[in-house]
């Protein structure tokens, strides 16, 4: 089992977001966890994360961007949530599903109420970017830096401050490569550990709007003044509701009274209770379940067989076939795109067998082929390849009558189709042993497929889709494409 970081390779980071890890990496090293026992994991694709499991302290912000795939989080995260912050809705509905892992830790007082309006159990965590560690002295001949300050502030700035500052970038930088890429984490992280040596060494004052500029800041034994943009008792329904307690945020009406000679607050106790905080929740999670989890990355690195939800013998519950059978008339999509999980008119549907079930499977589902917005047929046969369905038959009985005679093309097609259009339908018998198995398997270790995700077994998929309630005394019911 290993222990997580978060980290931001998006073409425009946040660089505050790296600010947020400072304590986190503090823990890790004073419960002498290892370098190579720790992963980085990349914080806007956590649902997709596949590598061993994984301690995971969630100290960052979550926000519903477009393309973010956060929650459902990966099963094979352990989520530690402290010192995280949402101002959206639904991100804390989803952050509240994981109630088990709670209570939640949160960065301020706004996230709290918003995690406790979801009927939840959270507390006020405060943020991790304190665990910077502490100068040891302060520059004889410092210097005045500027971080985004607020543009009403900048009058009100002393003179003789402003003719020699240092005016820093805004957070928010592009980075070299369009998308996630290596190259932007690196230079990000890069950045953050400049900034910080030079800061921790020049500078005598910062002047800021930033949090995570002003925190850290304070770590290191810097003073800060910390101007906000919003008046009228905003502050207190803003991002900074309760870190006030470390330093007094000035609003626009108070400019005019700054104090431009501040001394920068004693939080040691403060920082020592917060990374604290943070050891004992790893430990907790490591004493807890840690065992289990190693256990399962010792066997699920098997080579062997792969599961793939064994003897369930359908994709819907008795329960779910009822709803369907009672609901039929109102559906807008046919059984078989609940099933799924896509819209056919936006489906790459690929049928995995050409055998003598695959060409029934053509028949039986051919009012779905038509209309999906692509369809292939694949073997692992490649004699077939090249050849119509129609040309390898072998049995007349499962004759399609169809003047539909599909090319047979090579599995390695698989790789070229968005999961999120493909459906594969492994179109054997047995699901659980024989070939259907062996194929099935197949599909998931080498193609990364994921059963109820891209891929289904015809006989479980032919049970899902007829509607015989065993647990009632309904007739039976054929739903083909209602």
């Amino acid at each position: 089992m290993k222990y997580g970081l978060l980290k931001f390779s998006c073409y425009k980071p946040n660089l505050g977001d790296y600010m947020q890890l400072a304590g986190i990496v503090q823990a890790y090293k004073r419960l002498g966890i290892a370098d190579e026992d720790i992963v980085e994991i990349e914080r806007d694709s956590l649902s997709t994360y596949d590598g061993e499991y994984v301690i995971l302290p969630m100290t960052a912000a979550f926000n519903a961007n477009h393309g973010v795939k956060i929650f459902p989080l990966s099963p094979k995260i352990i989520p530690i949530f402290i010192g995280f912050f949402t101002a959206d809705e639904s991100v804390a509905k989803a952050i509240a599903r994981y109630e088990k892992f709670g209570p939640f830790g949160c960065r301020d007082l706004v996230t709290m109420r918003m995690m406790q309006k979801q009927g939840v159990q959270a507390y006020m965590s405060g943020c991790y970017s304190i665990g910077f560690t502490k100068r040891a002295k302060t520059p004889q001949n410092g210097k005045v830096y500027l971080c985004d300050p607020p543009e009403e502030l900048i009058p009100y700035i002393p003179k003789e401050y402003m003719e020699d500052a240092v005016v820093l970038p805004k957070p928010h930088r592009t980075m070299k490569v369009p998308g996630y890429h290596k190259e932007n984490e690196e230079m990000g992280k890069e950045y953050v550990k400049n900034l910080v040596a030079e800061l921790k060494e020049n500078a005598r004052l910062v002047i800021t709007c930033r949090l995570h500029m002003s925190l850290p800041c304070i770590a290191m034994g810097i003073p800060v003044v910390l101007a906000h943009k919003c008046d009228s008792g905003q502050v207190e329904e803003c991002r900074f509701a309760g870190l006030d307690k470390i330093i007094r945020v000035y609003k626009p009406s108070e400019y005019a009274s700054i104090d431009w000679n501040p001394e920068a607050p004693d939080i040691e106790w403060l920082k020592e209770k917060t990374i604290r905080l943070a050891m004992q929740k790893i430990e907790e999670v490591k004493n807890s379940q840690g065992g289990g989890y190693e256990l399962s990355d010792y066997y699920e690195s098997t080579e062997k067989q792969v599961y793939y939800s064994g003897m369930k013998a359908s994709y819907l519950s008795e329960q779910q076939k009822q709803y369907y059978v009672r609901n039929a008339w109102k559906l807008e999509r046919t059984i078989f795109e609940y099933i799924v999980h896509k819209n056919l008119e936006k489906m790459h549907l690929v049928f995995y067998g050409a055998g003598d079930k695959g060409k029934w499977a053509i028949r039986r589902y051919y009012d779905y082929i038509v209309r999906a917005a692509e369809f292939s047929i694949v073997d692992g046969n490649e004699k077939k390849w090249g050849k119509g369905i129609n040309d390898v038959l072998t049995n007349n009985d499962w004759d399609i009558n169809a003047s539909d005679n599909y090319k047979i093309e090579n599995p390695r097609i698989l790789k070229d189709i968005e999961k999120e259009r493909l459906v594969v339908i492994v179109t054997c018998d047995r699901y659980y042993s024989g070939p259907g198995a062996d194929i099935g398997n197949m599909l998931i270790r080498e193609y990364g497929l994921e059963e109820e995700k891209e891929l289904y077994f015809l006989d479980k998929l032919n049970n899902s889709m007829d509607m015989h309630l065993s647990s009632t005394s309904a007739p039976f019911y054929f739903l083909d494409g209602f």
